[in-house]
């Protein structure tokens, strides 16, 4: 019995990243030997051997039959006979299909050249058994957006593409968890790029296709060109502004879907695009079916108040007061909201941002005990004192 460290961690270890997570592939055994080896081993694998020890994957050797559609269409192998080269030859990209023999240091086994394409910063696929599981379209994606000064290989664009119409056997569930992951990534903007690139993006993300070639607005405003560009830049623009947060990225990503339904008379501008937008972010999210209420609301109230917001202060009080309600109800915060804002127009909204902290103690606001069975009015009435309260913060 011979174990290999594999996948990620060892990626990681070679391009000098802490990795969280330690993955192992157990060659040349049986169940039987492994856990006289390891007998307080925790199996969790179905379709075939993965046990856990100590917190760490324990997965068997194995080959991989294409027999059926999607990423499930497999027939699985695993034996004693299978080699550590046939187990790493099924894997998606070349960075991640080198192991380890943790009993020599540094003792790399690299059959598919991983660590030559590391140091070239490539994302190439091992084999064309790449093209058996659609699912690795989207990883390549993400590996895009958690290492952006890799380029993807033209060849593995190439074949990307050829399995497009696959793309639609995969679960919703396992697409929204490529993209979730991206959002957190060092770049994610690149996982819509390389799509685009791949001419993928028709199938799950068409929202954005539809930003192709759309005018983002007037030339003055938006010298970028079309709304794909600027939704990109956008992405580009919270990232590099130290926010983190994958729900604000989210919002930043749909924030401007609207534009693709303006009339093209109306071309450059995109009159109600912001509240056109919160339908199409609404069918999106019904089709992905799993993505997270978080997500969802932050990206509708991005969307209906990026324009509005900036000039919040010349507003009716009780418009104000409803869109300062729901920007505080995101998951993201006030801060993450206007951080998106702020990605979106380029400028600072500094005044808006200190205008809306200034009238936070609106919404502290209570009702007195004797309007609490006022019936209807009760809600009127609070309403009323939440004016005028903003009236009095507000200097009006």
């Amino acid at each position: 019995m011979k174990i290999y460290q594999i996948g990620g961690s060892v990626r990681d270890e070679i391009l000098g990243i802490e990795a969280t997570d330690r993955d192992f592939v157990v060659v040349g055994a049986t169940e039987a030997e492994f856990l006289a080896k390891f007998p307080k081993a925790e199996k969790v694998g179905k379709s075939f051997p993965v046990f856990l020890v100590n917190g760490c994957e324990y997965a068997f050797a194995r080959k991989e039959r294409k027999n059926g559609r999607g990423y499930t269409g497999f027939a699985v192998e695993f034996s004693p006979d299978i080699t550590l080269e046939e187990d790493l030859k099924r894997r998606d990209i070349t960075i991640n299909a080198i192991a380890k023999d943790p009993d020599f240091p540094g003792g790399y086994i690299d059959p598919f050249g991983g660590i030559e394409d590391i140091k070239n910063k490539r994302i190439v696929h091992v084999s064309e058994a790449f093209a058996e599981d659609p699912l690795r379209v989207y990883r390549v994606a993400r590996f895009a957006a958690k290492f952006p000064d890799f380029s993807v290989d033209p060849a593995t664009i190439k074949l990307m593409n050829s399995i497009g119409e696959e793309l639609m056997a995969l679960s919703t569930e396992r697409v929204w968890n490529e993209l979730e992951k991206a959002l957190s990534y060092s770049r994610p903007s690149r996982f819509f790029e390389i799509l685009k690139e791949a001419d993928l993006l028709k199938f799950h993300f068409p929202e954005v296709a539809d930003l192709v070639g759309v005018p983002a607005g007037p030339i003055q405003y938006h010298p970028e060109g079309d709304a794909f560009i600027h939704t990109i830049e956008t992405m580009d623009r919270l990232k590099n502004s130290g926010n983190n947060d994958p729900v604000a990225m989210f919002a930043a990503l749909c924030h401007d879907w609207g534009k693709a339904a303006s009339s093209p008379d109306n071309y450059p501008h995109h009159y109600g695009h912001d509240k056109a937008g919160v339908p199409i972010i609404e069918n999106f999210c019904r089709r992905m079916k799993n993505i997270p209420q978080r997500y969802i609301f932050a990206a509708k109230t991005v969307a209906k108040y990026h324009m509005i917001v900036r000039e919040i202060d010349k507003i009716t009080p009780k418009k104000a007061i409803t869109i300062i309600q729901n920007i505080l109800k995101c998951s993201c915060g006030l801060d993450g909201f206007m951080d998106a804002v702020k990605a979106d127009n380029g400028r600072q909204n500094d005044e808006a941002r200190a205008f809306i902290r200034k009238m936070l103690p609106v919404l502290d606001v209570k009702l007195p005990e004797k309007y609490w069975n006022a019936g209807r009015k009760s809600s009127e009435i609070l309403t009323q004192l939440k004016v005028l309260k903003y009236k009095e913060l507000a200097g009006k």
